[in-house]
């Protein structure tokens, strides 16, 4: 299919993401094809000034329309990071086997662009996301650390509680006592 149709989204990472591009696509007068995280396929080209509103529209939002392909290519990586998570698919496969996937570049490709464009390697990409969800899944109050490792693939508590402290500065512990629930943007992770 020409890219042409297509819109790549940087920041989406949720349905409610989904939800909300639908909507603002369709208060634009935009035909939608299909919508998933980070893309829409359109049933035809958009015009010019069609897609400069669009991309006003959605800066406003904190949504971001790509152009360029570097971009492009780092979006996926990092929603396919945040899936993979998601779905426990480091169970299955180890996490360069599960990005080159569905990919034409090679692994060692995606990690160069990938840091180049974001200063952080896919490993330390991957260790943050999985770092905010262990904040997230700390803050509801619902599961034991030992339950939230094993939820996250981490093979051991202790890795997971060494990760945490290494990156927030005190033990889950200690984050789960204080109650004070500090996490970051999906799209400001970035030390």
């Amino acid at each position: 299919m020409d890219q042409s149709y297509i819109l790549h989204i940087k920041n989406m990472v949720c349905p409610r993401c989904i939800h909300l591009i639908q909507k603002e696509l369709h208060e634009l007068g935009v035909e939608i094809k299909e919508i998933q995280l980070g893309k829409v396929r359109l049933f035809s080209p958009l015009l010019e000034a069609k897609k400069v509103e669009i991309k006003m529209r959605f800066l406003q939002l904190g949504f971001e329309l790509l152009d360029d392909t570097p971009a492009i290519v780092v979006e996926q990586i990092k929603r396919k990071i945040i899936e993979c998570v998601e779905a426990d698919c480091a169970r299955a496969m180890n996490l360069s086997d599960y990005l080159a996937t569905d990919s034409t570049l090679s692994y060692a490709r995606m990690a160069k662009l990938f840091t180049l464009h974001t200063q952080l390697t896919i490993e330390r990409y991957y260790i943050l996301y999985r770092i905010e969800r262990v904040k997230e899944l700390i803050s509801y109050g619902e599961l034991s650390l030992e339950q939230i490792a094993a939820q996250l693939q981490y093979k051991e508590v202790s890795h997971m509680s060494k990760q945490f402290k290494k990156i927030v500065g005190i033990s889950p512990s200690i984050y789960r006592k204080n109650q004070r629930f500090e996490r970051k943007y999906l799209d400001h992770i970035s030390t």
